[in-house]
């Protein structure tokens, strides 16, 4: 009976000292988890508390609330998009179907062209570009990857791309439309030397007053295509994917200094699919 009773203790000791093994097991990966979301959101604090302006401070916060919290928008580690982006020319239109792949903190992206067998990806330390799976050197390739980079890493994320990594966000006032129906409050913004863009290039953002919401963005971009033309994307059929509001349509329109359009409609980027953090194998962002 002694025997059989220490037997049947060991035993019940055993159960519960796995019990708690995996207790423990599973309490640090939640808190692992935890601390990873809290630090992205950490740096997302970070980086609005670092906008000196404090109207545009504001504007920003809102903005972000009024587009999916700060706290979904820390927990997407990939937002991915099928898109069809159509160039406009006298002669017709010219229709190419991408797959985008962002994570909204990082910056970090991807880019795939199936028609085309290229995929360009960005890893936040450069930008490479392959074609049928091998590395190119092509100067006139890695340009157009370098303008695709920048408008997926500006306008998919928006307006949590303004909360980008040393980036300078300023109020630039307000802008009033036809019969006074609408009213845009600007911010500049103005991307640090280590970004690699040129101090020629401007961006400004406009959101519309009373509902948050950014319907303009006026950009003089020294990348393939915009070679520093003033353009205005005017983005429309913000709907929700998950917890976040992504605009659906892009429409990109040459204007002059006043913001006036000297020309029609450019460039038009459509998003079809929109999904948040997807299964995705691998390095997508470093690999083809």
């Amino acid at each position: 009976m002694v025997i059989d009773g220490r037997s049947h203790c060991s035993s019940r000791e055993h159960r519960g000292s796995l019990r708690r093994a995996v207790g423990v097991f599973l309490a640090a990966a939640v808190a692992a988890a935890v601390a990873g979301g809290c630090s992205r959101c950490h740096t997302l604090n970070c980086r609005l508390d670092a906008i000196e302006d404090d109207d545009a401070r504001r504007i920003v916060r809102d903005a972000v609330w009024a587009h999916g919290s700060k706290y979904r928008w820390a927990e997407c580690t990939a937002l991915r998009a099928e898109v069809t982006r159509t160039e406009h020319r006298p002669g017709g239109d010219t229709a190419t179907d991408e797959v985008w792949l962002l994570d909204p903190v990082t910056g970090h992206l991807r880019i795939e062209t199936p028609a085309q067998s290229a995929v360009a990806v960005f890893d936040g330390r450069r930008l490479r570009v392959f074609r049928d799976g091998a590395e190119t050197d092509d100067a006139a390739a890695r340009g157009r990857a370098a303008g695709q980079a920048r408008l997926v890493g500006e306008l998919l994320a928006m307006p949590i791309s303004l909360l980008g990594d040393g980036r300078t966000v300023a109020y630039a006032g307000t802008r009033t439309g036809t019969a006074e129906a609408r009213t845009w409050q600007g911010l500049a913004v103005t991307d640090g030397t280590a970004s690699g863009y040129s101090g020629q290039d401007r961006t400004v953002v406009e959101v519309r007053k009373g509902a948050r919401r950014v319907e303009n963005v006026l950009i003089r971009w020294s990348q393939d295509p915009f070679f520093g033309r003033r353009m205005r994307v005017r983005m429309d059929d913000w709907r929700p994917a998950d917890d976040l509001v992504v605009s659906r349509r892009w429409r990109l329109t040459p204007i002059d200094e006043s913001g006036a359009a000297t020309g029609p409609v450019q460039y038009t980027v459509r998003i079809h699919r929109v999904e948040v953090n997807p299964e995705v194998g691998g390095r997508p962002f470093s690999r083809p």
